[in-house]
């Protein structure tokens, strides 16, 4: 059974991204760039886990992950030097990234599940 994974970022490349490197028979991986959308789906659907960028367009990540009332666990992506995790997030990862290293702690997760 796949580990079911959201990411939320504005760059749409970085979606696209994301989306090719860890689709895959192990993670369902779902992507979005607006918060709202990302919001109703997490809400209704309870992902395993959910990525969300610190800057987004009309909002930032923590204003996201408090909105979000799901069980999920959330992961901070940012770039920002200066940002201390919010306590409605899991854990944090820092801009740049590598995708094998978060494709290696999603499968670490979802052996955990």
């Amino acid at each position: 059974m796949p580990i079911n994974v959201v990411y939320l970022d504005d760059e749409e490349v970085l979606c696209q991204m994301f989306k090719e490197y860890l689709q895959s028979d192990e993670i369902n991986l779902t992507v979005f760039t607006d918060e709202e959308p990302a919001i109703a789906f997490c809400n209704n659907t309870n992902p395993d886990l959910i990525f969300i960028d610190y800057r987004l367009k009309k909002s930032n990540g923590f204003d996201v992950a408090k909105i979000i009332t799901s069980s999920s666990k959330k992961i901070l992506i940012t770039g920002e030097l200066d940002v201390t995790m919010d306590m409605c997030f899991d854990n944090k990862i820092e801009k740049p990234y590598r995708l094998s290293a978060i494709k290696e702690f999603i499968l670490e997760t979802a052996a955990m599940k």
